[in-house]
């Protein structure tokens, strides 16, 4: 009989230190209360510097896509925007009076070119002279010394004349080249002019600080008459009511927690509405590992401490409380289990296909 107890006793000891735990994880409905409502809370900063002008929004006003939340005065960016377009059509009456010379330039190879006509046709005449000069000289037909002298002579200049049109073709041509080579550097020119002008004309757009979304703003952080300066923020914008739940579970509750399974949810400041919505994701890792200073259990003495894993939960339509639910809301949530290892199947499945 003893050694029977002994034995219930010792298997009692080795459950309680192994397995303690084991009724945490198998409960069909987890529940936590670190749970609280989440938002895409978007910090509005400028991204220019400047005097403001006005913040014609206030304290917790909703607005819509669009609105404006602050301006910013915009004398010197519409000036930068002016002469980055007088700037541009600069460039742009280059390139025009460019074209205009290369039209001009291709005149002048056509012009040189019938020139060289011409030449050509006196220097054939000379040519064919010179050798009759010098068959008649040979013969002793005809002709004098004097003929023959003169008509070596108009040959000789007749061939550098032809010499100096085809010269002038190729200045001509070498000046078009050049031309060619400006209009190039031009056209660079211009498309640098056209992005100068783009960015003046972003920058002048961005002393208008608009709503990225509908939603709520929060307190304003800047008046009119302050500087302010790229990164300082002008306001934050919550996209209400676009809400949702981050329930921080214990690791050991995690054991039957899918995606996909239904949760109730209660907000503390509204006990006696019930919400439901449905588990959408969980974190990658514990909260612990997000840290500034994740923690070191490799060095010095080591407690076993129970981690935390933030699950989202999406609330579920119709939602009475829609425009009363705000980011940082405390609420307690509970998840219900009982379909885990269906809901972990059609999990597989999916990853698997």
């Amino acid at each position: 009989m003893r050694a029977a107890v002994f034995g219930l006793a010792l298997v009692l000891v080795v459950a309680f230190f192994t397995r303690w735990d084991l009724w945490v994880g198998s409960s069909i409905r987890q529940t936590t209360n670190d749970a609280y409502l989440q938002s895409d809370t978007t910090p509005i900063a400028a991204q220019v510097s400047g005097v403001v002008r006005s913040v014609p929004v206030a304290d917790f006003q909703r607005v819509k896509t669009g609105d404006l939340l602050a301006e910013i005065v915009d004398a010197d960016y519409r000036a930068k925007v002016a002469q980055a377009e007088a700037a541009l059509n600069a460039a742009i009456a280059a390139i025009q009076a460019l074209d205009a010379q290369k039209i001009t330039q291709r005149t002048l190879i056509e012009q040189a070119k019938a020139n060289v006509k011409g030449l050509e046709a006196d220097a054939w005449r000379t040519r064919h002279e010179e050798d009759r000069q010098t068959e008649l000289a040979e013969r002793g037909l005809a002709g004098t010394q004097q003929a023959l002298q003169q008509a070596q002579a108009a040959a000789q200049r007749a061939a550098a004349a032809l010499e100096a049109g085809r010269a002038q073709i190729d200045q001509q041509t070498a000046i078009l080249q050049g031309l060619d080579a400006q209009a190039q550097q031009a056209q660079a020119t211009r498309e640098q002019r056209d992005a100068e002008l783009a960015l003046a004309r972003i920058s002048l757009g961005y002393t208008r600080i608009t709503a990225p979304a509908d939603g709520m703003v929060g307190q304003r952080q800047v008046r009119p008459g302050q500087y302010v300066g790229p990164g300082s923020q002008i306001i934050t914008l919550v996209p209400l009511p676009r809400v949702w739940v981050v329930a921080n579970y214990k690791e050991t509750q995690m054991t039957r927690i899918r995606i996909g399974q239904p949760a109730s949810v209660r907000v503390d400041a509204y006990p006696d509405a019930d919400l439901h919505g449905h588990v959408e994701a969980y974190s990658p890792a514990s909260g612990s590992q997000f840290a500034l200073l994740p923690p070191e259990n490799a060095t010095g003495n080591f407690t076993k401490i129970v981690q935390r894993i933030p699950v989202k939960i999406v609330l579920d339509e119709p939602n009475p409380l829609e425009d009363l639910l705000r980011p940082g809301m405390s609420v307690v949530v509970t998840i219900d289990t009982s379909n885990a290892g269906s809901r972990h199947l059609a999990s597989a499945s999916e990853g698997g296909s």
